[in-house]
């Protein structure tokens, strides 16, 4: 948009350039049109911050800046548009939380906030609007928090959509107060309790979804009552008892209840068990635990000997196996490494980078036994290696977590020729790594990565954040990995993701850390990282914080997606993978997705319970500003929420 359009004259009414290719950031100047009415500015490709300036529009009535690049916060000032009739900021990147300003909008008839990356609680102050009719619309954000009993203020509101938050407690009896509603979503968040009576009394209400919550109880029986209601999905809940066999149950066409494995009856195109049957199969599972505990009662004491004569037995054996690996054993001397990777032959090389080199080696216990280690040989002109090998190495022994390849032991001291030696023994993961499997090269098969369906996707996906969860909020001080990206993510025969190379990792000063948890130091070592998967903040000179791999994994993540590596050509002029798929996000995302992803179900139901979610997720972890990425424990939270409603699409 020109600087020049502040030329226009001073009593402009109306301006719309909507559904343009419009880029670029808005220019200062359009306070001036104190007249303007309407301003409409829709589907374009704006980028930066809300203008404070539109906040000093007296005459605003109709503000639709949606489906643009917007970043940053919703200007306080916007709540001084007291004649503000419409509000639309739905599909941009704005974030923090809704300013209170907004319950200043006593004229306001339709807000849409949707799409964006908007935390904290929902404001009472906007449930407090009497004016508005047509649309409340918070979804597809991360609000947090309860849902407000001052929703049942909106007595005359239409619709309300909250679905895709992460809103916690249970539904308020007063939304029954919202007795024009003929649109109420609420999918999509960790809602818990029974389904309210107080909805009885929405007697026009057409569309109801309450689906992927966490919602107990049976169905109310007067939802079959309400005419109106044409659709109706309470899908991946936990309800349970006997569904009912009239009204909107009677439609296989516009009911949804998948996913709730405790409701019995209803009619026969649902296939749930009849409820009688579940009574003689509950009583007779009881006879069955009765039974079972009797026997295991009376077997206990000849379990609880064997076992302990058995596990003497393997000690002795394990212990003849990994004697090299035992805590006793400190180190491990060149000499035996040598050996063990045939004087470091090229056949055992197994990887290789700037770090140094990976070998393959194999220890012979006794002549029916060996053990087969990975062996990493640093390269020792990495700047501060040799000095911070050691203390850092030691530290990391102690880790244990399923999903990170396990530092068994080291090696410090002269090589053959009399010079510095160090290496790291790390367990041995045989499936390659999660790089091989996304860009199988022409050396490898090219059906490889056909085989990661995006339920196994998923999975790994899930590894690696439950890895990072770990080293970021179970260890104290935490640690910083610095370098996540697919070369890094090892597979196992089971493709369990394993998390390496964090030999080299930041493990946070302890002072430092206790009076700034989560925020940045410097380490033994200079931050590392490769590029597209670098935080922005490193390049301006900040220091290695658990926020810098919070932003790495969200472009693994979206690597994993997409199929497409950060260093590739985009198209639309985009230099990054994540404006890439930024411009696709929310409404193109499946020409993103990378076809060999493979999934099984109803598309849609797909679409909005597993693709936009987790793509969603991936962006939240690639925020500019650190303190606005999501943290790995929420991460594991939503992608074990997510995973479950894939499962259950696909029959996993």
């Amino acid at each position: 948009m020109p600087v020049t359009i502040a030329n226009l004259s001073k009593e402009l009414s109306w301006l719309s350039l909507a559904r343009n290719q419009i880029t670029g950031i808005i220019p200062a100047g359009l306070g001036m049109f104190q007249r303007l009415t309407k301003l409409n500015l829709e589907d374009n490709l704006f980028t930066g911050a809300l203008l404070v300036d539109i906040g000093q529009l007296p005459s605003l009535q109709d503000l639709d800046l949606s489906h643009n690049r917007f970043l940053g916060q919703i200007p306080q000032s916007f709540g001084n548009i007291t004649k503000l009739s419409k509000l639309s900021l739905s599909n941009n990147f704005l974030d923090d939380t809704i300013p209170t300003s907004l319950g200043n909008l006593r004229t306001l008839v339709s807000i849409d906030i949707s799409c964006n990356f908007l935390s904290g609680r929902i404001p009472q102050e906007i449930l407090s609007i009497p004016s508005l009719t047509i649309l409340l619309n918070l979804s597809n954000n991360a609000l947090s928090g309860s849902i407000p009993a001052q929703i049942g203020h909106l007595n005359n509101l239409v619709s309300i959509d909250l679905s895709m938050n992460k809103l916690t407690g249970e539904i308020p009896d007063a939304v029954g107060s919202c007795v024009q509603l003929r649109l109420l979503h609420f999918q999509g968040n960790l809602l818990q309790g029974k389904i309210p009576n107080g909805l009885k009394t929405l007697g026009v209400l057409e569309n109801l979804d309450l689906s992927s919550n966490n919602l107990t109880g049976p169905i109310p029986e007067f939802l079959e009552s309400i005419k109106t209601l044409n659709h109706l999905n309470l899908s991946f809940n936990n309800l349970s008892g006997s569904v009912p066999d009239t009204g909107i149950f009677c439609n296989a066409i516009i009911l949804s209840l998948i996913g709730n494995s405790l409701l019995c009856g209803g009619p026969p195109f649902l296939q749930f068990p009849s409820c009688a049957s579940m009574r003689s199969q509950h009583q007779m599972h009881l006879l069955i635990v009765f039974c079972i505990l009797g026997t295991l009662i009376l077997l206990l004491f000849s379990i609880a000997t064997y076992c302990c004569i058995k596990r003497r037995l393997k000690l002795n054996i394990v212990y003849q196996e990994n004697l090299f690996l035992s805590e006793a054993h400190e180190s491990i001397s060149y000499d035996e490494l040598r050996s063990a990777t045939q004087s470091f032959s090229p056949v055992n090389l197994i990887g290789s980078g700037s770090f140094g080199n990976v070998y393959r080696g194999t220890f012979i216990v006794d002549e029916n036994l060996a053990t087969t280690v990975a062996i990493k040989v640093l390269n020792l002109n990495l700047r501060g290696a040799s000095r911070s090998f050691l203390t850092e190495c030691n530290a990391l022994r102690r880790i244990r977590h399923r999903n990170l390849v396990k530092v068994i032991t080291v090696c410090s001291g002269l090589d053959h020729n009399g010079g510095e030696f160090n290496a790291l023994v790390l367990e041995f993961i045989c499936n390659g790594s999660l790089d091989e499997w996304l860009h199988p090269n022409t050396m490898t098969n090219s059906l490889t990565a056909k085989r990661l369906s995006l339920m196994r996707r998923l999975c790994i996906a899930l590894d690696v954040a439950a890895a990072l969860e770990y080293l970021h909020h179970n260890i104290e001080p935490p640690i910083v990995h610095c370098d996540i990206k697919p070369s890094n993510i090892l597979l196992d025969d089971d493709l369990i993701a394993h998390v390496t190379d964090f030999g080299l990792a930041k493990i946070m000063d302890a002072e430092v850390w206790k009076k700034n948890p989560g925020g940045s130091e410097s380490s033994s070592l200079a931050v590392k990282g490769t590029i597209g998967y670098v935080p922005p903040e490193y390049g301006s000179g900040c220091g290695a914080s658990t926020d810098g791999d919070i932003y790495s994994y969200g472009v693994l993540l979206l690597e994993m997606l997409t199929g497409k590596r950060p260093t590739d050509s985009f198209n639309l002029g985009e230099t990054s993978l994540v404006n890439y798929v930024k411009m696709a996000y929310p409404n193109k995302l499946l020409e993103v997705l990378d076809a060999s992803a493979t999934y099984s179900g109803n598309t849609q139901d797909v679409m909005d319970l597993v693709i936009h979610p987790v793509f969603r997720l991936a962006l939240a972890c690639c925020q500019g500003s650190p303190r606005q990425r999501i943290k790995m424990d929420c991460v594991v939270e939503e992608l074990n929420a997510i995973k479950k409603a894939c499962a259950a699409l696909m029959g996993a």
